[in-house]
């Protein structure tokens, strides 16, 4: 998308910038962002992400679900406001997964609604309630006389969304999408005499031969087989019309075939649907790529992808997540340009939402200070095997690059060279040398260049990490260095020759199989 336009309030004096957003030792996935007035500064409003906990390392998700919140005024001021539920039954503590919240506002009292997402035996419909979107949650909807079954039919990945009149609506599934009106009374159940009805078709659904489009809640059009429900339902409110958004299963005809990276969206007049196909909002695996062979290479690790669309400040963001393939999802945001029609859907209407780029930014959707020590782990471009290593210690300021070997390229975007710094320049980069012959070839790489082809020469070597890309320079590495953490440093005054922003490349080569190096930091240095 055309970045010239876009705006966000954050701190360039930040310590920490980029991609995810939060620190690098925290893994919130499934983020489901909502604007909320600050219950301790009445007047003052505060961005709160609510998503699941993966801090299990062998399985995904957690035993409790934590809130972080930041100053609409400072989107680089994060804060974790704590635990704010778990549910603990007979002693012991459940997993909760993907989960949503709702406010209700009745006579000037607010009341914030939970669904944890709680999957275990009896308890998959669970809702909680609390005075503050901060927590702590209590339970609201056991069953009579019990404290380890409750009722209502909400189901996996619920998402919750109380409309203008007071109505309330609930979506759910896993590879099979449901809504229902809810009662507006206790949140939980299915209003008086009303029953669940199926929402979009899943990819099996929609590929199986006896597909009726007209047993779900879309409209019957040219579209009927581009939904691919996966999981993750989300609903927001944008003008006067509706998004459903969700986690699509790509299809086998389409370049980045059947993958469940992508957050997808419909739209309506009615939270009741139907839905008419918006598009594609983010694919979490990076940029598709043209390959040799005629096909298409990804960027980034694939995997499920869940989140939403807020608008903070005047300016749109789709809030996602990230696999680092390791029980290790996280938190990211892009910013898009939402656009809608006064005029109802069914008379032509439209919510027009831009395709995200997966970028390293985050809320510095202006590009990174190039002046300051960047980890290696906000890459947003990784190929050729290499993986980023999570950690879980809150004094984690890095998280390192590992598996490289020869021919993996990785990018961090993007950097704005327009931030003025007098000097000689220079760029600084740790690695840890693995005893292997090789060179890093580091090339910079406009945002302009998304999306276009590595180029190489008759024997394989990079040439090129895209259109309009500028090598900068080469580090050397001998077998004979010490394995330890070292400081590489290139010369960089070519940077002040740059307008707007750039991406930094960095193109790992060796003769040799094995593990070249570790890539640790990088940064850029004014004398």
């Amino acid at each position: 998308m055309d970045r010239s336009n876009l705006s966000a309030v954050v701190n360039y004096d930040a310590e920490y910038q980029g991609n995810p957003y939060l620190p690098l030792w925290e893994y919130i996935p499934d983020g489901e962002p909502y604007v909320f007035e600050d219950p301790d500064n009445p007047g003052k409003y505060r961005v709160y992400v609510y998503g699941s906990h993966d801090m299990l390392k062998t399985e995904y998700c957690g035993k409790d679900l934590v809130v972080w919140s930041a100053p609409v005024e400072d989107l680089s001021a994060w804060r974790k406001d704590g635990v704010i539920f778990e549910s603990i039954v007979n002693g012991s503590a459940d997993t909760l997964y993907a989960p949503d919240v709702a406010l209700v506002e009745k006579n000037g009292k607010k009341t914030y609604y939970l669904y944890p997402n709680d999957q275990a035996w009896g308890r998959g419909s669970m809702v909680c309630k609390a005075d503050r979107p901060d927590g702590p949650f209590e339970v609201v909807n056991w069953k009579f006389k019990s404290t380890t079954e409750t009722e209502g039919p909400l189901g996996f990945d619920p998402a919750v969304f109380v409309d203008d009149d007071g109505a309330v609506y609930g979506y759910w599934g896993f590879t099979d999408s449901w809504w229902g009106r809810l009662d507006s009374e206790n949140m939980s159940t299915l209003a008086y005499g009303l029953s669940a009805k199926h929402n979009i078709p899943s990819y099996d659904q929609m590929m199986a031969e006896n597909y009726d489009p007209k047993e779900f809640n879309i409209y019957q059009d040219k579209n009927t087989k581009k939904w691919g429900f996966f999981e993750a339902s989300s609903i927001r409110k944008v003008g006067n019309k509706y998004v459903f958004i969700y986690s699509r299963n790509g299809l086998e005809s389409e370049p980045t075939g059947k993958n469940y990276s992508q957050l997808a969206y419909g739209y309506s007049d009615s939270p009741a649907g139907p839905w008419k196909w918006g598009g594609i909002i983010v694919d979490a695996a990076g940029e598709v790529i043209p390959s040799e062979n005629g096909g298409y290479d990804r960027t980034f690790a694939g995997g499920n992808t869940h989140g939403s669309i807020c608008e903070i400040g005047g300016q749109w963001y789709v809030f996602y997540h990230r696999n680092l393939h390791a029980y290790a999802r996280q938190s990211m945001v892009e910013p898009i340009a939402v656009e809608w029609d006064e005029k109802p859907v069914s008379e032509g209407g439209e919510v027009r939402i831009s395709m995200a780029e997966v970028t390293s930014n985050g809320f510095f959707i202006n590009g990174l200070s190039p002046y300051i020590r960047h980890s290696a782990g906000i890459a947003s471009y990784l190929t050729g095997g290499a993986t980023i290593t999570p950690a879980y210690d809150e004094t984690t300021t890095t998280l390192p690059i590992v598996n490289i070997t020869n021919g993996v390229i990785a990018g961090i975007k993007y950097f704005n060279f327009d931030i003025e710094k007098g000097g000689k320049k220079s760029l600084e980069v740790e690695l840890k040398p693995l005893g292997v012959t090789g060179t890093v070839d580091v090339y910079l790489r406009p945002d302009s260049a998304v999306n276009t082809p590595v180029e190489r020469d008759k024997d394989g070597n990079v040439t090129s990490v895209g259109k309009g890309s500028k090598k900068l320079g080469t580090i050397e590495l001998t077998k004979e260095m010490p394995q330890e953490l070292t400081t590489f440093t290139l010369p960089a005054d070519e940077i002040d020759k740059l307008d707007g922003q750039w991406g930094v490349f960095f193109v790992f080569n060796a003769k040799r199989y094995g593990d070249i190096c570790e890539f640790y930091n990088m940064e850029f240095v004014s004398e």
